[in-house]
């Protein structure tokens, strides 16, 4: 006979974010299993008990900061964010305008025991990591006021499952292809370089230089665009100029545009610079529009 589908505790929270809350984590050690909440926070602060097992955090909405491990992580929109839960964290959200954050919270439990997540958190774009596009869409599918929504929850934590060892396969295989003489050394300049990567995709209405790059993350100029190089085979500059050249062309596209009334969007000046810049880029000019039949 088939094993039984394992519990997925599923919650929903509004409103104050305040101590006490019934997070991920408290629905998670409440019920001993794993554990999913969406949520539409205002603003307010609470720290979350440890329970053994992975946090994967996405904000769909707003920003959010945690701390775990003495450390702070600020959750941009569109952001995902990997920890070990063992030790809990502590998270803050600030006023910023009237619509509060929007955000999913997961807690894979033994995760942490199958995976080789031992240095510490992981900040993922959504466009960087096939995590990002699954969040994103269940967040999109829970917000629906009818629904399974406890069978959307189970579904998602399979596929976390699955996932998440191919993403800590490639976060070692990363770390093996950075320069460093220790293992700590290693895995903090990939953790930089992913979370440039993000940056990256969260900023594309101008070309992000390395200096400003480098700020953003923490990180010293010539040993981010060292990692980053190993980490994804190409320079921040050029990285990021093909994203915004695709995101431009797939937008003019979407719009039904000629590419000169959004190259600027994506800081181009213009149709001639942004054929240019393609063509420097990908080897060919650009098609933005279907030929007439």
């Amino acid at each position: 006979m088939p094993s039984a589908q394992p519990d997925v505790a599923y919650r929903e929270l509004y409103g104050r974010l305040e101590p006490g809350f019934g997070g991920a984590a408290a629905a998670s050690a409440a019920l001993a299993s794993d554990a999913v909440v969406f949520s539409n926070f205002e603003l307010g602060s609470a720290a979350s008990a440890p329970v053994p097992g992975l946090s994967i955090r996405y904000v769909a909405r707003g920003c959010e900061n945690y701390r775990i491990g003495g450390r702070g992580y600020r959750i941009e929109e569109g952001q995902v964010l990997i920890a070990p839960h063992d030790q809990g964290a502590e998270c803050e959200i600030r006023k910023d305008g009237t619509a509060g954050t929007l955000g999913l919270c997961t807690l894979v439990r033994g995760a942490t025991d199958e995976l080789q997540w031992v240095f510490g958190p992981l900040l993922l774009g959504i466009g960087c990591s096939p995590l990002g596009p699954m969040l994103r869409d269940t967040a999109r599918a829970l917000r629906n006021p009818s629904g399974a929504k406890n069978e959307v929850a189970r579904r998602l934590v399979a596929r976390l499952r699955c996932e998440l060892p191919i993403v800590a396969q490639s976060f070692v295989a990363q770390a093996a292809a950075v320069e460093g003489t220790k293992a700590s050394t290693r895995f903090e300049m990939v953790r930089r370089a992913n979370l440039a990567q993000a940056y990256l995709h969260a900023t594309t209405d101008h070309a992000v230089d390395l200096d400003e790059l480098a700020t953003a993350v923490g990180a010293s100029p010539f040993r981010l665009l060292t990692s980053f190089q190993k980490c994804f085979g190409d320079t921040p500059a050029s990285y990021h100029r093909k994203l915004r050249l695709t995101l431009a062309l797939e937008e003019a596209r979407r719009r039904g545009l000629p590419i000169s009334t959004v190259a600027d969007e994506f800081g181009f000046a213009g149709a001639s610079s942004f054929s240019h810049a393609y063509r420097r880029s990908f080897g060919h000019a650009p098609v933005w529009r279907k030929s007439a039949r």
